[in-house]
């Protein structure tokens, strides 16, 4: 079953819940209030690493170098065309 993360408006208690995906947690655990939950959002991030021979520094270098040759030939392209009037 998913766990779900509710905090309490009345005490401030926050507290997670193993139910379905459809129920709705109606009452605190530690003060009993209902209708004084608020279901905060969890969200999970997986980084996987990044396997390169290169240093990140040489990376960079490279891909500013391509940059600027697009660049170059852009500009390149751009001023060998002619506007039709």
């Amino acid at each position: 079953m998913p766990r779900y993360t509710y905090r309490c408006e009345s005490c401030n208690e926050v507290f997670e819940v193993s139910h379905g995906m459809f129920f709705e947690q109606e009452r605190c655990i530690k003060c009993h209030a209902s209708n004084c939950l608020i279901k905060i959002p969890v969200f999970s991030i997986k980084k996987e690493p990044i396997e390169s021979s290169s240093p990140p520094g040489r990376i960079v270098d490279q891909f500013i170098k391509d940059a600027k040759k697009d660049l170059k030939k852009q500009k390149t392209d751009l001023a060998s065309e002619t506007i039709n009037k």
